[in-house]
């Protein structure tokens, strides 16, 4: 069974950052680094996606 995967832009566009903030949250360990395919870029899963959003949203908090 196939799982659904997103580019980095598709994820940009749901959670709502920069690509600047992504990468460095990734380069940071604030969210996990995610698998990558034949070609290098990024894959991320559902799982990935809503632990990128939980961590926009913990620092988000006044």
């Amino acid at each position: 069974m196939s799982r659904k995967q997103y580019t980095t832009k598709e994820v940009l566009r749901k959670v709502g950052i920069s690509r600047t903030s992504l990468y460095s949250w990734l380069k940071m360990g604030k969210v996990p680094d995610v698998a990558r395919d034949r070609n290098n870029f990024r894959l991320f899963t559902d799982d990935d996606v809503k632990k990128i959003l939980g961590y926009k949203n913990l620092i988000k908090r006044p």
